[in-house]
């Protein structure tokens, strides 16, 4: 109207004043306007709501009140809402849209066709005995989801009225639009909007939100904002009613974008993530139990690791297993999602070995010895092998251990000194004798002290067979008195029973002390 009123003021002009130095100045204002209307406007488009829950008038008025609602906070100064026929025929056709429609389920891709900025659509359909409506607006060139949300109504006249309360709270998100504030009704005249101003001010309400995600330790954004009083599950933080965006991530999962609906005060909101890492799994093993009580030491891509499970991203990993006693192991393993490998070492280690040459003498003179690795007999001496580095070496018919360090794909020398030995008699191996000089085992004193105990005992045993003789001649003397006899009787048979103890005792510890001088 305001264009039609210039340019009808522009030919008044015109017609009025026909002298030629104002002509040009009116062309120029008059192309000046032109280019001003033709300036860009965001294009907006509403597509025909969808479901089969309601019938074609019910969805028809759906969507009718789907662009109403979107005109509240769209101004027709910076944008264009398409009428339906105008997105219907660039979609190719109302049966041409309906395929679409059942074949493809992204409403950025319809958008595209259409040829617009931002596109939105209304969908319903079935939950218990409710209906349910989802309305969802795209940002078209970028694919990005702007706003949504989800309701539910008895009928279709509640459709109409969440979406009358709601739609323009998700339009006013595009960039250029009305917030819920700027939005005014039309009146006649007089004061008016005070009222309206209180009830969207209500609006604003904010709500104390509990938040959790599986695994814990999350980091959140809402609305692609980080909140300080919420950096990691399980959090509270403060929300505004309405749609919220959350983004939740953690690392080794994929990102979890949901919006949510915030309507009341300790709302529990619950995201589960999706584990994007596969599972490197290593058996530890160990051959004879060598090296047993010393660790294996892990590393994945240079970076040691502290447990035999470990998470890790799809990918390709360099694993290197190292230990004293063993060949490293070395290996690339590929990672994939969801995926476990298990490394079994039992089938791959190998024990790191070193040369030995032992020789044995005694008084300087070279003889020969068993020799034992690891409890097993291996060679009599002079031996020359390769030997585990943390095997334990024996010689002898003692198994003296040999103090010997082996040095890793290294020979090494060494010989053993024996003790002087004499045979125990003829036939069997020899024994060894304490040296010269050097304590006697304990062996030895233990036979001594049976030795004496034995004896003590049979000493003792003599004693009591003395007091027995003793009791018999009293017993003579004095036979005349029964009183007397019967005492000295079982005084005898007291004495005989000890006499006959210690005897006993004596023996069995002298015949022990003789036993133990011959075998130790």
């Amino acid at each position: 109207m305001e264009g039609e009123f210039f340019y009808i003021y522009l030919n008044m002009k015109i017609t009025n004043h026909q002298h030629n130095t104002t002509k040009p100045f009116f062309i120029l204002l008059l192309l000046a306007f032109a280019a001003y209307g033709q300036q860009t406007l965001t294009s907006v488009a509403v597509l025909p709501s969808d479901g089969t829950v309601l019938n074609n008038d019910e969805l028809e008025a759906l969507t009718d009140k789907m662009r109403e609602a979107a005109l509240k906070v769209l101004p027709t100064s910076a944008f264009v809402l398409l009428k339906q026929d105008v997105v219907v025929k660039r979609l190719g056709g109302a049966e041409n849209f309906i395929k679409e429609c059942k074949e493809s389920t992204c409403i950025v891709d319809l958008g595209k066709k259409a040829q617009v900025d931002y596109v939105s659509q209304a969908s319903v359909g079935k939950l218990d005995d409710k209906i349910r409506l989802k309305v969802e607006l795209y940002n078209v060139r970028t694919e990005g989801l702007v706003g949504m949300f989800n309701d539910e109504a008895e009928n279709a006249r509640g459709l109409l009225a969440i979406v009358e309360k709601r739609v323009p709270e998700v339009f006013g998100k595009i960039p250029g639009a009305l917030s819920r504030k700027a939005i005014s009704p039309i009146v006649a005249g007089g004061i008016s909007g005070l009222e309206k101003a209180t009830d969207y001010e209500l609006d604003e309400r904010l709500y104390l939100a509990n938040l959790s995600t599986d695994p814990q330790g999350a980091v959140l954004s809402f609305d692609g904002v980080p909140a300080a009083s919420c950096p990691k599950t399980p959090c509270k933080a403060e929300l505004a009613e309405g749609n919220v965006r959350i983004i939740a991530a953690l690392e080794l999962y994929d990102k979890a974008d949901t919006t949510v609906f915030i309507k009341q005060s300790n709302q529990s909101i619950a995201i589960t993530l999706k584990p994007n890492f596969g599972i490197l799994e290593i058996k530890p093993a160990s051959l004879d139990g060598i090296g047993g009580n010393e660790p294996w030491n892990l590393y994945i891509n240079g970076k040691q690791s502290s447990s035999w499970e470990n998470r890790l991203s799809p990918g390709k990993y360099k694993v290197e297993l190292a230990h004293r006693c063993y060949e490293y192991l070395r290996f690339e393993v590929g990672i994939n999602k969801g995926s476990r490998e298990v490394f079994d070492m039992a089938s791959n280690i190998a024990l790191k070995k070193g040369g030995l040459i032992l020789s044995a003498e005694r008084g300087g003179e070279p003889i020969g010895e068993s020799v034992f690795v690891n409890s097993k007999y291996v060679g009599e001496t002079p031996f020359s092998g390769a030997i585990p580095l943390c095997a334990k070496i024996e010689v002898g018919y003692n198994r003296e251990a040999v103090d010997v360090e082996l040095k890793y794909n290294e020979k090494v020398r060494y010989t053993y000194k024996s003790g002087p030995y004499a045979p125990m008699f003829s036939g069997e191996p020899y024994a060894p004798m304490p040296e010269v000089g050097k304590p006697i085992k304990t062996s030895f004193w233990v036979a001594i002290g049976l030795d004496v105990l034995g004896a003590a005992a049979i000493v003792a045993g003599g004693i009591k067979n003395q007091e027995i003789k003793q009791e018999h001649d009293r017993y003579s003397e004095r036979g005349k008195s029964p009183e007397y006899y019967d005492d000295a009787r079982k005084e005898i048979e007291n004495n005989r029973s000890r006499r006959n103890t210690f005897y006993i005792i004596g023996g069995a510890l002298l015949a022990s002390g003789i036993g133990v001088h011959i075998w130790f």
